[in-house]
């Protein structure tokens, strides 16, 4: 999808709505880069093998639940592939689905497949524009840090590659757990299964993880600490 549409419509006011430009009254947003803060097992290239899905993928158990989603959503299963890469993934399946119908169900259904072991979620928005669908990924896995691998998820605009967001969100799921609804190229989504404990000091990680969601987002990490006081979760490297 084009970026540039895409952050029209994030500042607009799809999640964290504001403008793109950097709030200089903000101590912690004075770096020119904040993710040079982190430490280096986050800002790492570092290769990650991808799952082999094979397998798993043959199972009756698999084979239905692709008919049950294809059902579910009301759309054709395709192949499934990284959208960055434009690798396929083997075993993984796709679905076409408007954003009006996709939006209500997301959660329970990713929450009933979850169940099966099966890993149903969002990779990539179109936000309705043009009539453009969103696109649904299925994966014989209940892992979503296998789903990340999968789908080569990373921040590479900053130097932080899919080992990096990985190990970045198994230490955050640590004190903080969560789940992902939606796992992309470029972006996550999803919700905390409790309160966040402190909202100002997770939103100041958050900036130096993911500059984009404050400096094309809502403008300040004092806003976005407001926003993760409603428990919702995400992500987006420009």
């Amino acid at each position: 999808m084009n970026r540039v549409v895409l952050s029209a419509i994030l500042i607009a006011g799809f999640l964290f709505a504001g403008c793109s430009k950097r709030n200089s009254t903000d101590s912690d947003q004075a770096s020119q880069d904040p993710t040079a803060q982190l430490p280096a097992k986050f800002k790492t290239q570092e290769t990650v093998p991808k799952p082999d899905f094979s397998g798993t993928a043959a199972s009756p158990a698999f084979q239905q639940a692709i008919k049950d989603a294809a059902a579910l959503l009301g759309a054709r299963p395709q192949q499934l592939q990284s959208e960055g890469e434009g690798e396929k993934v083997t075993g993984g399946v796709s679905f076409d689905v408007p954003q009006k119908k996709l939006e209500p169900i997301l959660l329970q259904a990713h929450t009933n497949f979850l169940a099966r072991g099966f890993y149903l979620f969002r990779y990539d928005q179109a936000f309705g524009l043009q009539d453009q669908p969103d696109k649904v990924g299925l994966l014989p896995t209940a892992d979503k840090y296998e789903v990340m691998a999968a789908m080569d998820t990373n921040g590479d605009n900053y130097s932080i590659g899919t080992a990096g967001v990985i190990a970045w969100m198994k230490e955050l799921e640590q004190e903080q757990p969560y789940v992902l609804t939606g796992i992309g190229f470029d972006y996550m989504e999803g919700f905390f299964t409790a309160p966040v404990k402190d909202p100002k000091a997770l939103a100041q990680r958050m900036y130096h993880f993911c500059p984009d969601i404050v400096d094309q987002g809502v403008e300040t990490v004092s806003k976005l600490a407001r926003e993760l006081r409603n428990g919702k979760l995400y992500f987006w490297w420009d």
